[in-house]
């Protein structure tokens, strides 16, 4: 089953220079939905580095510019791969909603999955945290996910969630005094 092609529009900047491949998968299967389903709506998904990202650029713009920028740019990707599981999601036969199953029962997304921090430093911590538990979940979901359209699909990702930990480290040493 093939969706549509997906090409990020030019502001997303902050994404890894590569095309993404078309969304699409074999055949319709649920196991395989609600594995997507954890990386889109888990605690550790898309749509919690999207809400974190955008409200780090909230307290941010007013004290740092830059920064604030870069998260807002982050969050714009984020919501790109939130699209691309949701294409997928559907084409597996599962309504993307914010949720996930859990022993049989639904359970959905939570704004305390966000890691809010204090300081510029400490949600810098925590982003780049947060796109190296992105990768381990999307890298365990590639092990259990036969479907080579999805394991592509989850590696472009990877190659984004790669690309921000490098732009966060970059804001990390401009702005806090790490100590190595």
């Amino acid at each position: 089953m093939q969706g549509q092609n997906h090409h990020p529009p030019e502001m997303l900047r902050c994404a890894y220079p590569a095309p993404y491949p078309p969304v699409r998968v074999v055949a319709p299967n649920r196991q395989y939905a609600e594995l997507l389903l954890e990386d889109y709506s888990g605690n550790v998904s898309e749509i919690t580095a999207v809400k974190q990202y955008l409200y780090h650029y909230f307290v941010l713009k007013g004290t740092n510019r830059e920064v604030a920028e870069l998260m807002e740019c982050v969050s714009l990707v984020e919501m790109h791969h939130m699209e691309l599981l949701a294409d997928t999601i559907r084409l597996l036969g599962v309504s993307p909603r914010y949720r996930v199953f859990r022993n049989s029962q639904e359970i959905y997304w939570d704004a305390r999955y966000v890691y809010y921090g204090f300081t510029l430093c400490d949600q810098l911590a925590a982003d780049i945290a947060a796109e190296w538990a992105a990768i381990a979940f999307y890298r365990d979901h590639q092990q259990r996910i036969a479907d080579p359209y999805i394991k592509e699909l989850l590696e472009r990702i990877i190659l984004d969630e790669y690309h921000h930990i490098k732009l966060f480290n970059e804001a990390m040493q401009k702005y806090c005094k790490v100590i190595t």
